[in-house]
């Protein structure tokens, strides 16, 4: 085989033409293309100093100090003078930034203010989300409301990631080459079909996957420079952006099939060969069928997730687990009725049945005791019409098309909502629930929480307090017969920034299902008591970056057990190697110290004894 440095480099033409194909051409042409990059092993994004002076720091929002630069700084980068006489150490600039959005009153001046200054002063902005993550972070925050998916068209100021087209495919690989980071570890990809409950939202959906890379900086510690967030702009079929002047995607009903996977293929392979087997393809807002087929036909080429499908079911799977430790029951014991298409709902639905297999559990017996409502009504095999995301889930039972009918006849202790239908656990459904189990676990998923399938109140009241109810957004305690309850939050925060960072860090090529099951499972042994007393099965938010840490750990030790990872050496310390690696927001000294080479070229004082002695 020829060495690296004796092979050919490939030419332009090269690189930028992938042709889409399957099979065992396919696996023959990945075998071939030309790797331009393995950036497992770039650990450092720091621009060398040489290629920068004073203004370039001072127009950088990566290395912008503002007034933390020293006087000496100021002396040494000709930038004295364009700026005031005070210097502000990072506390006290953090404390100024603090006084100042407390005087607003709204969100949208929090928001502009705070996406201001991450533009302008990046460790400051990172800096202020850490020191209090519970005031400021929502406001950047997308998975509960929809403000900042609607007005992302209205609030674009500058590009903070990449938008491809279908128009450039043939040319993606191009593309990519134009991003300026080059240490891109975690690829963040959407194509804005399914928005949370609320549908299909074209290049809106660039609002999440900000959301996302603020969640990995703060709560996984990963280097903001390791992230590329980045839309897959195939059109949309809302007919309000269509018609909206001030949409800034294609104004063209969504592709085909075909073309959009032929997209996407031509997007996986260019990650792969620019950027290495070991860069993290995380999706988000897929619709369940692309999310299951991307998943399904990349996952043991590299490294790849899916956030909704993934991430967000084995949150779910947790709070069941937690919830069968209250009970003191077996989790094969569970029954479970799904209600919607969501791939939320897809991807819990596998992993329970993974751990069902996993308590001893034949395939067959695994699969009666979960049950999915679409719709059109209850999955049995005798209907008409069935989803092909939801064709693995057909059971024998009698159809229906009423959703209480259907609990009164499979007799779930489980009911996850995520069809995106506000107020469908009716009361009907709820009592229903209540006569099914003793003590009934109810998912309302569907967001923002104007979206969800019933509200707390309801539940409580309808189960005559006997629930644990859990929701996809976070709400404040309820009070019934004289008792507070907190409703837990299933929210892929919990575990996404942690599970991202233990494969960063163990250099994963592939993610199995188990990583999942792992991380559920480590979630679900973090929970405090005192939420359990209220029935929370999950663990305090506020707690969310010791949780991640946590989640860390666990997947790492497990990449390493598996024989999945490929960092060498082993760390003898896990806790200390994670820690070690985390996103550090401090200023960095920028002008090094100036010595004298006055008398000799000798500036050690080791070598000019020498020298005075010995010459």
């Amino acid at each position: 085989m020829a060495s690296p440095r004796s092979r050919k480099a490939p030419t332009e033409k090269e690189k930028d033409q992938l042709v889409c194909v399957s099979g065992d051409a396919r696996a023959q042409l990945i075998s071939r293309i030309p790797r331009e990059l393995d950036n497992f092993w770039r650990m450092d994004p720091r621009v060398p100093g040489g290629l920068l002076n004073g203004h370039a720091y001072l127009s950088s929002p990566i290395l912008n100090k503002s007034l933390a630069f020293s006087d000496y700084e100021r002396r040494v980068m000709s930038i004295h003078g364009l700026l005031p006489v005070a210097v502000r150490t990072m506390d006290e600039q953090v404390a100024a930034c603090k006084m100042l959005l407390n005087q607003m009153t709204t969100r949208t001046q929090q928001f502009m203010y705070l996406r201001n200054l991450g533009g302008t002063n990046r460790r400051l902005f990172y800096r202020l989300l850490e020191t209090n993550w519970n005031t400021y972070m929502p406001v950047l925050e997308s998975s509960e409301t929809d403000f900042l998916i609607k007005f992302h068209s209205l609030f674009f100021h500058k590009p903070q990631g990449m938008y491809i087209t279908i128009k450039d495919l043939g040319h993606v690989g191009q593309m990519l080459r134009n991003w300026p980071h080059r240490t891109v570890r975690c690829v963040m990809v959407s194509n804005g079909a399914s928005v949370l409950s609320i549908g299909d939202y074209g290049i809106n959906s660039m609002a999440v996957l900000l959301s996302i890379l603020h969640q990995n900086v703060i709560l996984g510690g990963i280097h903001p420079d390791f992230c590329l967030p980045l839309v897959l702009d195939v059109g949309t079929d809302n007919e309000e952006l269509l018609q909206d002047p001030l949409y800034m995607g294609m104004r063209e009903h969504r592709t085909s099939h075909l073309k959009f996977h032929q997209l996407f293929d031509e997007f996986a392979l260019s990650v792969l060969q620019q950027f290495g087997s070991r860069t993290t393809i995380l999706c988000k807002n897929f619709d369940a069928h692309n999310a299951i087929y991307q998943l399904e036909k990349y996952r043991k080429l590299q490294c790849f997730m899916d956030i909704d499908f993934q991430c967000q079911g084995a949150c779910g799977l947790s709070g069941v687990i937690v919830a069968n430790r209250l009970k003191r029951m077996q989790f094969k014991c569970n029954t479970f009725l799904f209600y919607g298409t969501h791939a939320m709902n897809i991807g819990m639905a596998r992993l329970c049945l993974a751990l069902f297999k996993r308590e001893g559990l034949i395939e067959g017996t695994a699969r009666e005791r979960i049950w999915f409502f679409d719709n059109k009504g209850l999955v049995v095999g005798n209907r008409k019409g069935i989803p092909a995301v939801l064709r693995e889930f057909i059971n024998c039972g009698k159809p229906t098309t009423d959703l209480a009918e259907a609990i009164d006849q499979i007799r779930p202790n489980v009911l996850v909502g995520g069809g995106g239908q506000p107020n469908v656990f009716t009361k009907e459904v709820l009592r229903a629930m209540e006569r099914s189990a003793e003590q009934p676990i109810i998912f309302a998923m569907s967001r923002p929480i104007e979206n969800a399938e019933c509200s707390a109140e309801d539940a409580f009241t309808y189960t005559k307090g006997r629930c644990i109810f859990i929701t996809g957004s976070s709400l404040p305690r309820v009070k019934y017969a004289n008792k507070w309850y907190q409703p837990g939050r299933s929210n892929s925060i919990y575990l996404q920034p942690g599970i991202l960072q233990g494969i960063l860090l163990s250099g994963m090529t592939t993610v199995p299902d188990e990583t999942f099951l792992v991380a559920a499972e480590r979630l679900a042994w973090l929970v405090w008591p005192d939420d359990l007393a209220q029935r929370n099965v999950y663990p305090p938010i506020r707690k969310i970056q010791c949780i991640n840490q946590r989640i860390a750990e666990a997947v790492f030790i497990y990449a390493y057990r598996k024989g999945l990872a490929t960092l060498w050496p082993e760390p003898k310390n896990p806790t200390e190697y994670i820690k070690s690696q985390k996103y550090d927001s401090s200023y960095r000294t920028v002008a090094s110290e100036v010595y004298c080479m006055e008398d000799s070229v000798i500036s050690t004082t080791e070598s000019h004894k020498y020298y005075k002695e010995n010459v």
